[in-house]
């Protein structure tokens, strides 16, 4: 069994744990174990969750061997300060936003860590994991990491200099993708449909396209014109998008989070 403790027990952990418990990891090759400052919180997602809650990060990390720091940004110093004695020997593992491996280098040094940006279609086991190359991981600590993360996700090795944008693509995503499903789920209720069977047709659609991008291994574009017949009912739709905008939007979506 495997010992995987999470600092911080927010929406991306929980994700996490809801794929390893989607595809049977959880109890049957890990056990989880999770630390976050509200105890009635904790003990109630851990409950949800099949995980074990700790009083303190140092107790955490000594019943962990792996531990990922899944806190908010601004919490990760005061954490490493607390627990820099327990993490000895344990792989660190941090989803926190921003913190790359110089900055965890600095707390870290002697200890093997890697960063990763992960998205919540992990609940789904079917996310995205974005990783740092640059990282302290050895032959072992990959082994380890890829049997934790890749039943959940494409995990796709990046370059330092990218992982913003790589992160921003696969973390922001989701939430650009949900807006688009609810367009065409209202456009389907415009036209009749009621909302459950316009939401599950959106959805699916979404799923689908996405599920053929990575089996086939095409570029989108590609994708896209194969499916526009000359003269048919799709180009229609893609020019009209288009003409308002759509590519357009995205890209500054993007930009605006890139800053």
């Amino acid at each position: 069994m495997i010992n995987v403790g999470f600092i911080g027990f927010g929406k991306m952990a929980m994700a996490i744990v809801q794929g390893w418990k989607k595809t049977g990891l959880l109890n049957q090759k890990l056990c989880c174990f999770a630390y976050a400052p509200t105890w009635p919180k904790l003990e109630a997602n851990c409950a949800s969750l099949d995980s074990t809650p700790c009083k303190t990060p140092q107790e955490l990390c000594q019943k962990s061997d792996v531990v990922i720091l899944a806190c908010k940004p601004y919490q990760v110093d005061g954490v490493l300060d607390q627990t820099v004695f327990d993490l000895a020997g344990k792989l660190v593992v941090c989803v926190a936003a921003g913190i790359n491996f110089e900055k965890l280098d600095e707390k870290l040094p002697d200890i093997h860590h890697v960063s990763i940006m992960p998205n919540t279609a992990m609940a789904a086991a079917a996310g995205i994991v974005i990783e740092e190359q640059n990282n302290s991981m050895d032959e072992k600590d990959r082994e380890l990491f890829k049997t934790l993360f890749s039943p959940l996700a494409l995990i796709e090795s990046i370059a330092s200099k990218d992982f913003s944008i790589a992160g921003t693509i696969a973390g922001c995503s989701p939430a650009f993708l949900g807006l688009y499903a609810e367009a065409l789920a209202d456009a389907g209720v415009k036209y009749g449909l009621s909302r459950p069977v316009a939401a599950r047709l959106a959805a699916r659609a979404v799923y689908g396209a996405g599920a053929m991008l990575i089996e086939e291994g095409k570029e989108p574009s590609v994708f896209k014109n194969e499916i526009c017949s000359p003269g048919g009912t799709t180009i229609k739709g893609v020019v009209t998008l288009e003409k308002d905008g759509f590519r357009k939007a995205v890209i500054e979506a993007i930009e605006a989070i890139e800053g």
